[in-house]
C-alpha cells in the first residue's frame, strides 16, 4: 500500500512538472497590432424603377399566334431573299442588292454605300421594318415611308405605301447620260439603260422621253397605281407561300399551270381573271417589240434586245436615239408590260414608233 502510494504520488509530480515546462516553451507576447478601420454600417440601396414587363412588350408580336411564322415562310419565298444577288456587296451595288449597304446608303442620303459590305445578308424583315429598335409594336413600323426623289431626273415620287421600295426599284442613270438637244454620245456597255428596277418611275410617270406625238402623256402621279402603292397589289392576302403577302410575287403555279394572282386588283377591277385587262398587256407587248424591231433596223439593237456596244465598239448615238433606246429598256425593265401604267408606257411606245417612222 506504501508503494502504491509512492508509485501515485511520484506519477503525479512527474505530470505537473511536464505541464510546467510544456507552459514554460511559450515565448513573450508581440507587440499589439494597430487597430482595424472600422467597418461601414451597412445601409439599404435606392430602390430602382421596375423595367417594361417583357411580356408586355414581347408577345405584341411574340405570342402564340403563327402571324410571324406565316410572314417568314412568305418572304422566305421571296425573290429578295432567294434571288437577290446579295454577293454583289461592292457599295455601287450593295446600296441596294445587300442590307446593310442599303441602310448605308439610306442614313448617309448618298446614292451608294459608304463601303463595300463584309459578310453582307439580303433584304430581309429588317430592311424595311424597325425590327427590335424600341421593343414595342413599332417594330413593324416601315423604316423610310417619305416621298423619294428619283436619281434620275430629280422627280420626288410619291408611290404612297410603296415608298420603301421606289428607294430601290428606280431607274439608275445611264453612263453616259444623254440630253436632248446635246451632243451626241458613245456607249460600250450592251446593257446601257436603267437597269433592273425601273418601276417607281413608271408606276409614276415619270424620266421616259417624252418625244411628241398622237398619244398624250397623262399627268405625273395621277395612276390610280400610284396612289395605291406597291402593297395593294403585290401583297395581297397570300396564296400559301407561292404569291401575295410577303412574296410579293404575282403569279403562282397551280398543278404545273402559271397563273395571274389578282388578289389585290379586283376592288378596283371587278371581274378581272389575270393581269392582261381588256388586252392591255398584249398591246404593250406588240409595241415593245415593235419598237425593237425598228431600233434592231437602226443597228442599235441585236435580236436579245441588248445594244450593239461594246468597250471595243463603242456605239455612237444621238440623243434622240438615245432616248429611244432608253424608252425600250425603261418599258422592258419594268417587267408589268403596261400594268403599272398603261397609259404612260403606251404613249411612250406609240409616240417613239411616230417619230421613228418619220
Amino acid at each position: 500500500m506504501k508503494r502504491f502510494t509512492y508509485l501515485l504520488s511520484l506519477t503525479l509530480t512527474v505530470f505537473a512538472l511536464a505541464a510546467v515546462a510544456i507552459v514554460g516553451c511559450e515565448g513573450p507576447a508581440g507587440i499589439a497590432g494597430a487597430d482595424g478601420t472600422n467597418g461601414t454600417n451597412g445601409t439599404n440601396g435606392t430602390n430602382g424603377t421596375d423595367g417594361v414587363d417583357g411580356n408586355g412588350t414581347c408577345v405584341q408580336c411574340h405570342d402564340e399566334s403563327t402571324d410571324i411564322f406565316v410572314k417568314q415562310l412568305q418572304a422566305a419565298n421571296s425573290k429578295h431573299l432567294t434571288g437577290g444577288d446579295f454577293e454583289r456587296n461592292a457599295k455601287d451595288c450593295a446600296n441596294c442588292h445587300t442590307h446593310e449597304g442599303f441602310l448605308d446608303r439610306m442614313e448617309s442620303g448618298e446614292i451608294e454605300a459608304s463601303t463595300d459590305i463584309d459578310n453582307p445578308s439580303p433584304q430581309n424583315c429588317r430592311t424595311c421594318h424597325k425590327i427590335h429598335i424600341k421593343y414595342d409594336s413599332t417594330d413593324l413600323d416601315i423604316r423610310y415611308p417619305d416621298p423619294v426623289k428619283l436619281w434620275i431626273n430629280g422627280v420626288t415620287v410619291d408611290n404612297g405605301t410603296g415608298n420603301v421600295c421606289s428607294n430601290c426599284h428606280q431607274p439608275r442613270i445611264p453612263d453616259p447620260m444623254y440630253v436632248i438637244g446635246g451632243d451626241s454620245i458613245e456607249i460600250t456597255d450592251k446593257r446601257w439603260g436603267p437597269h433592273h428596277g425601273s418601276q417607281a418611275a413608271m408606276v409614276y410617270g415619270t424620266s421616259g422621253y417624252e418625244v411628241a406625238g398622237s398619244e398624250s402623256y397623262p399627268t405625273a402621279g395621277a395612276s390610280l397605281h400610284s396612289g395605291s402603292g406597291c402593297n395593294e397589289c403585290h401583297m395581297p392576302a397570300a396564296y400559301g407561300n407561292q404569291a401575295g403577302g410577303h412574296t410579293l410575287k404575282m403569279s403562282y403555279d397551280y398543278y404545273g399551270s402559271k397563273r395571274d394572282w389578282v388578289a389585290g386588283c379586283t376592288d378596283c377591277h371587278i371581274g378581272i381573271e389575270d393581269f392582261d385587262l381588256n388586252g392591255a398587256q398584249t398591246k404593250v407587248a406588240t409595241l415593245l417589240d415593235s419598237l425593237h424591231n425598228v431600233l434592231m433596223g437602226e443597228g442599235l439593237l441585236d435580236e436579245d434586245g441588248y445594244l450593239k456596244a461594246s468597250s471595243s465598239a463603242p456605239l455612237k448615238v444621238s440623243p434622240e436615239q438615245a432616248g429611244f433606246l432608253y424608252n425600250f429598256k425603261f418599258i422592258e425593265e419594268d417587267l408589268s408590260m403596261g400594268v403599272h401604267n398603261f397609259a404612260y408606257a403606251q404613249a411612250l411606245l406609240i409616240n417613239s414608233l411616230e417619230e421613228l417612222s418619220n
